[in-house]
């Protein structure tokens, strides 16, 4: 009997079916490590379909997972295939047409689970997919959590771009005073870790714009005034709102002083003209022009002034604008 032809074919079968290192052809195998191939992240079980390239290229994290599964994917494969390819080379029948079919092989995606929260996860996500980075404003604690999370899975472009920001919040600059990865470094000099500025306030407040206007509060009124003035204008005020960096985003004041010797006092660091115009009006509302409330008004109006710290010179125009009035 002629088992040539037997032979040949029994070859060509072999050298038909893939190698031992995988079961894939070169192009089924690309099709399955490619950019585009879905992962499943489950995120205390709230699921994410998201591309392999999306997460791989943004975190350390899933590159270094997913490049260590692939790799030990790879491995199984190949044992799996080296089992497959003795039984086929012992136990041989004639292939099929089905058999040596190239049609690509379907594969399960991956699932990956973290035990996170999802809403962070969303938001990281969202900037994983379009570059843009937003931290919630209304939710600080959601915040937080996303910070921490953005370190755990190692998205270091999205904490440079933060700390960027906070570090110009803080400086109360229009722009950096150079790249961002400068201004992190001032951040990570000034604050130390991330954990550290977060446990202190600074983040995530001062990543926000500060609001200008603050609420003094006094009895049952209240003053609005820019902070902006407050910190030019009072050494007392300036150290209020400057004496740690997140003291600038407070937002109230709460005061025990008379709420017509502070609307006074208030007015005359940003418009004096108005604090005249208020006293004059307040010392015409007392009946028979009662001197002896002038005084004490005056009095009150001035110690709260030096209590202020004000800049020499405008503290002195600001006694003689109260002095003109007083006896006007």
């Amino acid at each position: 009997m002629d088992y040539s032809n037997f032979k040949r074919r029994r070859l060509s079968c072999r050298e038909d079916m893939t190698p031992a290192s995988s079961s894939v052809s070169p192009s089924n195998r690309l099709r399955y490590n490619t950019s585009t191939e879905p992962i499943i992240i489950d995120v205390a079980g709230t699921k994410f379909k998201v591309a392999r390239d999306t997460i791989i290229n943004n975190t350390t994290y899933f590159e270094s997972l997913l490049s260590d599964r692939w790799n030990q994917d790879t491995v199984s494969s190949s044992e799996q295939n080296e089992s497959s390819h003795e039984n086929t080379h012992n136990n041989f029948n004639q292939p099929s047409d089905q058999d040596f079919s190239d049609s690509p092989p379907t594969f399960p995606s991956p699932v990956l689970f973290i035990d996170h929260d999802p809403a962070a996860f969303e938001i990281l996500l969202t900037y994983m997919r379009t570059g843009l980075v937003h931290l919630p404003p209304s939710d600080p604690y959601l915040a937080k959590k996303t910070l921490l999370l953005a370190e755990f899975l190692g998205i270091h472009a999205f904490l440079v771009t933060v700390k960027a920001i906070t570090m110009k919040n803080i400086s109360r600059r229009d722009d950096y005073l150079g790249d961002e990865t400068s201004e992190a470094a001032q951040f990570d000099a000034r604050f130390g870790s991330l954990r550290s500025a977060v446990d202190k306030g600074i983040l995530p407040t001062c990543y926000f714009p500060p609001k200008d206007v603050l609420a003094i509060r006094v009895a049952d009124r209240t003053f609005h005034a820019s902070k902006a003035v407050l910190t030019a204008k009072s050494g007392y005020f300036g150290r209020y709102l400057t004496s740690n960096p997140e003291d600038y985003w407070k937002e109230e004041y709460i005061s025990g002083e008379n709420p017509d010797v502070m609307e006074v006092a208030i007015q005359m660091m940003s418009s004096p003209n108005s604090a005249f115009t208020t006293m004059t009006e307040k010392f015409h509302s007392v009946s028979g022009q009662n001197v002896k409330f002038r005084h004490f008004y005056v009095q009150a109006i001035l110690t709260w002034l030096d209590k202020l710290q004000l800049p020499v010179d405008f503290r002195d125009n600001c006694v003689q604008t109260i002095t003109h009035t007083f006896n006007a």
